[in-house]
């Protein structure tokens, strides 16, 4: 499989719910058992050739072992011999529908769909890539072909229509985000390694330097009681106790903790290789790392959001509403957002314009980083389209924050 077709897996890891892998496994029988030994047999090798040395591609790759165990364990139930390394076509058909079939029905079969067909076309072009593949070359092309097709099922639904943009062109428009370029200045002043408190914070001595990589005024202190927390900017130094009351450098050391691209230890936080890619590496690399660091940057600013609390739940689902419509063609105007609806009561208005100022605040933090622009409409820039589809275009997400139930105003993008 090309590096394309690792990524279909390498960046998903375990779904929200838990690794996608470890759903729907096929039952205890003697075909799991066959097909255990015989995934574990080709483990070693199949990991080795997944891992192009990308942050938890190897961790992925155990990931996707055991969704590939679970459809061969259902394979084998249909066949006799325990044979993987050649493939019927029709019978891989089967087995891949009994197995995300066997997904309870409360759980995301979509998710979980995609990761284990990339698994299973993963497993197959490993086998074609290490000559372990047994079958004619044109029973080979048959099971191909049937993975292409299921794997363009899952991407048929889509809100966002990402545009072809070189990887020379995508590497110009990331390298020039704000983000991207404070980003690499907090990296730069890691350095080797920086201290960290047992929750895996910065220190409050170190907040300051840290700070201002993002152009923030805060310094860590006793605080005095009313005082406010640090944001996105202002003309005062905001003293805090903690990292984590200066939000937009707790969302970045978040995102780059997830991302792998520092890791935290008990004592002290330090760079990883791949900050070294982020920062210089070659240009399809250097595009991937900004991307998902963006990508996961979108993901703790926007969805980092308590489920028990509804008033939490709306904003996010206000945004990320708006960053997908944004990453259009026919964005929508600002004019035209969140108005509430003609008839509505004084009180409905008062809860919208509240709303809308919550919404409106993160979503201008998203524009000093330089993800989106607001001016007569909010608009994303066109490279940036992939991170929107790849952060919020999920359908168990979605779900959970109730886009369509959004009554009290109007998210329409045309034109009055």
């Amino acid at each position: 499989m090309s590096k394309n077709g690792r990524n279909r897996n390498k960046r998903k890891g375990p779904a929200r719910s838990g690794s996608p892998a470890a759903r729907g496994s096929s039952p205890a029988s003697l075909s799991s058992f066959r097909a255990g030994r015989a995934v574990d047999s080709l483990a070693p090798a199949f990991v080795r050739w997944f891992d192009d040395g990308a942050p938890g591609a190897a961790a992925t790759a155990l990931d996707c072992l055991a969704a590939i165990e679970s459809v061969m364990g259902r394979y084998l139930d249909r066949v006799a011999a325990a044979d993987l390394t050649r493939l019927d076509p029709v019978i891989l058909a089967e087995a891949l529908g009994a197995d995300l079939a066997s997904t309870p029905v409360d759980e995301d079969d979509d998710d979980r769909g995609e990761f284990v067909v990339a698994a299973v076309h993963g497993f197959v072009d490993f086998l074609a890539d290490t000559d372990r593949w047994s079958g004619s070359a044109e029973q080979l092309a048959d099971v191909v072909e049937l993975l292409n097709a299921l794997i363009e099922e899952t991407d048929d639904w889509a809100l966002v229509d990402v545009p072809a943009i070189s990887d020379e062109d995508a590497l110009e428009v990331f390298v020039e985000l704000p983000l991207i370029q404070r980003t690499t200045a907090l990296l730069q002043w890691i350095g080797d390694a920086k201290p960290v408190t047992a929750t895996g914070a910065l220190r409050t001595k170190d907040i300051e330097a840290a700070a201002a990589c993002f152009g923030l005024k805060a310094r860590g202190g006793s605080k005095q009681a009313g005082a406010p927390k640090a944001g996105n900017g202002g003309s005062e130094t905001q003293t805090v106790r903690s990292m984590y009351e200066v939000p937009l450098l707790a969302q970045a050391w978040e995102a780059l903790a997830r991302t792998d691209l520092i890791k935290i230890g008990p004592t002290k936080a330090e760079p990883t290789a791949a900050s070294a890619v982020f920062q210089a590496g070659s240009t399809p690399d250097r595009l991937e790392e900004l991307v998902f660091f963006v990508e996961q940057f979108l993901s703790v600013s926007v969805l980092g959001y308590d489920p028990d609390q509804p008033w939490e739940v709306l904003v996010a689902a206000t945004v990320a509403s708006i960053l997908l419509a944004a990453a259009s063609e026919d964005p929508p105007r600002t004019d035209t957002i969140l108005d509430p609806r003609k008839g509505a009561s004084a009180e409905e208005r008062a809860t919208v314009e509240t709303l809308k100022a919550a919404a409106l605040g993160q979503l201008e933090g998203l524009a000093e980083q330089g993800i989106l622009t607001i001016d007569t409409h909010f608009r994303i820039p066109p490279a940036v389209f992939r991170c929107i589809a790849t952060t919020y275009e999920d359908a168990t997400l979605l779900e959970e924050l109730g886009l369509l139930d959004l009554p009290d105003f109007d998210l329409d993008s045309e034109d009055a």
